[in-house]
């Protein structure tokens, strides 16, 4: 068996970076969760290799200064993901890498985004007429006289990966049926609606993390990485009838792009 590198390596390490923080600031994971993120991370990254042997237990207290009941903790919830074993004697050493079981490739362009995709699963877990208008992501462009609020996750394979607030023209909302709103691809239910034309569609992609409620709802770590999308599409009068903000579990998404 091999030795892992003890530096974690040279490449890019992102909340190695950072000095771990206590759990009692506002929206931090306990200290033995974001430790567990970085030696994932580690892991990932192949800087702890499948088959080497990690640092020991001293060596990553003393690393990150943090107490061995900690540090066990951290490695305690790895061994549980099948990621390291530890074993009397020998010390303890990386099995595998984190597997990601599906992938979704985030829409960046019109034709992606109104196209269909199968095997999705759709919930709706809130929706109503809106007691505020949405605050719009994007400039321009004039406010509705009211709206209706949804709030959607989709599943692939059973796996939760997007959670979606949308704010819908409520001359639209009063057009479509529950099972419209709560299953239907939306933005392709609204283009097959008589009447409702798209002019501007404008989408913003940001990287976040996972609050208390949206940890929960997409079924991941308090402070997981997210890919935050926010889409404005506006009416030929300029009237925003649609503002939805999705949030993306990282592990989970992919982005494709064409450069040239």
């Amino acid at each position: 068996m091999k030795m892992a590198d003890k530096s974690g390596g040279a490449k890019i390490r992102y909340l190695e970076d950072a000095p771990l923080r206590s759990a009692a600031e506002k929206g931090l994971p306990a200290l033995y969760y974001q430790l567990a993120d970085v030696f994932r991370r580690r892991i990932e990254d192949g800087a702890w290799e499948v088959d080497s042997q990690i640092p020991t237990l001293e060596e990553l207290v003393s690393e990150f200064r943090a107490a061995r009941a900690t540090v066990r903790q951290a490695l305690t919830i790895l061994e549980g993901e099948g990621l390291l074993a530890r074993y009397r004697g020998r010390g303890t050493f990386v099995l595998k890498r984190p597997v990601r079981d599906a992938v979704f490739s985030i829409d960046t362009n019109w034709l992606s985004l109104v196209g269909t995709r199968p095997n999705i699963r759709r919930e709706l877990l809130d929706h109503g007429i809106a007691e505020t208008p949405p605050e719009p992501s994007h400039r321009g462009g004039a406010l509705a006289e009211a709206y209706g609020h949804f709030v959607r996750r989709h599943s692939i394979e059973g796996i939760p990966y997007v959670v979606r607030s949308g704010y819908l023209d409520a001359r639209i909302w009063r057009r479509l049926n529950r099972d419209q709103i709560a299953t239907a691809p939306l933005v392709r239910t609204l283009i097959e609606l008589p009447g409702v034309v798209f002019e501007r569609c404008e989408q913003t992609i940001t990287v976040s993390a996972a609050d208390f409620e949206i940890a929960r709802m997409l079924e991941v770590p308090l402070n997981s990485p997210l890919a935050v999308v926010d889409r404005s599409v506006f009416d030929p009068d300029d009237v925003l009838i649609l503002e939805t903000r999705g949030y993306y579990r990282g592990d989970f998404i992919k982005i494709d792009m064409t450069l040239k």
